[in-house]
């Protein structure tokens, strides 16, 4: 089984302002209305994900648990559904130990395809998947 993770900022959206973690913490960042413009690469990867029909899909972002509602929102308006979103729960912003979660209740999955642009995230998922030698990490970077 094959496990996807999609990042949300600079991964399946370009951003319409600067990242801050204070304003990224609300509601009114994802606001539709301001006009998030998907990365088409990571669309098309995403509905072959769809397609393949052969593992979760799964939303991995640094948003916080409280903005959930409307990231859904947004994301069903970009033509978006997950089977489950792992956000920030507390203070621990290492999607590393998110994945440790998932793995948990995933234990069968040989692959994790990652999607993401940040280096510091695309480490710690290497470093957590050291832990698990039979997991093969294919990694997606976005850049814009």
């Amino acid at each position: 089984m094959i496990i996807y993770l999609f990042d949300f900022d600079k991964t399946i959206v370009e951003l319409p302002y600067e990242e801050s973690i204070h304003y990224m913490d609300t509601d009114e960042s994802l606001d539709p209305s301001l006009g998030f413009k998907v990365i088409k690469r990571t669309k098309k990867d995403y509905q072959n994900a769809i397609k393949s029909n052969n593992g979760p899909i799964f939303l991995l972002s640094n948003r916080v648990t409280k903005v959930k509602k409307a990231l859904e929102k947004t994301l069903e308006l970009l033509g978006y559904k997950f089977d489950d979103y792992y956000l920030i729960d507390g203070e621990d912003r290492n999607k590393g130990n998110r994945l440790k979660q998932i793995l948990k209740k995933y234990p069968n999955c040989k692959k994790v395809k990652y999607w993401e642009d940040k280096d510091k995230h695309i480490y710690s998922i290497q470093e957590t998947l050291k832990d698990y030698p039979q997991i093969k990490l294919d990694i997606i970077k976005t850049i814009q």
